[in-house]
């Protein structure tokens, strides 16, 4: 297989870093990755990246990415997450985990899979979280598929802690956004990395603190991610999808189609480049 120019001994996993409503962007670009030949033999997601390889693993080819391209462009934020003053002032009181209760996300995900199973997929799916005790990154490669991204999205603070398989985990991006590690653990020889566009640097600076607490996760997240990709695993290909820079934030949710149209976009041109 070939992509930008490089080959790609198989098998070739595809690497979904998570990203929030951003990952709506993977949408796009992985449809001109479908256009042009590229089928992967693994699916690896983190954190809402997770959601993308795990619709994947279920439909494949372009037909099947049209299914995932209308559960995102249909996502709206009362799917996901509903805030309640309430619940907001027993978080800051310490006496719940987080400020957002997780049963909305929860019912969305139990109706977009139901029970399947990881070992189940077409495609060999791996879900990536952290595990809160240790803080080592667990890779899911079995059991329900429903809670295991509901884990892996559970953003400190925002979500609570999801408890499984005897383990309690939150989301995988705290540890290994882009985890090459496992891809290469999981048998892969080349990773391709589904990349999300970087943090638009232009505009007010936040204020308040969940704002300043987005922004500085999602710079520790992004330098983390530089960091793995500048030393990959010894006898690992890796092509990383470049991504242009957006002004929607990881909870912006209900801008998808805005998101996908520019990944397609993009991801045309990059590929349109003569190497």
């Amino acid at each position: 297989m070939q992509l930008a120019g490089r080959d790609l001994p198989g098998p070739v996993a595809l690497v979904f870093p998570g990203g929030g409503a951003l990952c709506a962007y993977q949408v796009g670009v992985m449809r001109v990755l479908l256009e042009h030949g590229v089928e992967p033999d693994l699916l690896i997601g983190v954190s809402a990246g997770a959601l993308n390889a795990a619709l994947l693993a279920w439909n494949g080819g372009l037909d099947g990415l049209d299914r995932v391209d209308h559960v995102w462009r249909h996502l709206r934020r009362r799917d996901l997450l509903r805030i309640h003053p309430a619940r907001l002032a027993l978080a800051v009181s310490g006496r719940r985990p987080s400020f957002i209760d997780n049963r909305h996300g929860r019912h969305f995900l139990a109706r977009l899979f139901g029970h399947r199973r990881i070992e189940d997929a077409p495609v060999p799916l791996t879900i990536v979280a952290t595990d809160l005790a240790t803080g080592d990154a667990v890779a899911f490669t079995s059991g329900d598929v429903a809670s295991a991204v509901l884990a892996s999205t559970a953003f400190p603070g925002a979500y609570p802690p999801v408890e499984r398989d005897g383990g309690i985990y939150i989301d995988g991006g705290v540890v290994a956004d882009v985890p090459l590690d496992i891809a290469v653990a999981s048998g892969a020889r080349s990773a391709v990395v589904v990349q999300l566009p970087p943090l638009h640097r232009a505009g007010p600076v936040p204020r308040r603190a969940l704002g300043i607490l987005l922004r500085a996760s999602t710079f520790g997240v992004e330098a983390h991610g530089r960091t793995v990709l500048s030393r990959p695993p010894a006898g690992l290909t890796v092509v990383e999808t470049p991504a242009d820079s957006s002004t929607v934030t990881t909870f912006a949710i209900g801008n998808a189609g805005q998101v996908i149209d520019q990944a397609t976009a993009y991801t045309r041109a990059w590929l349109a480049e003569p190497t």
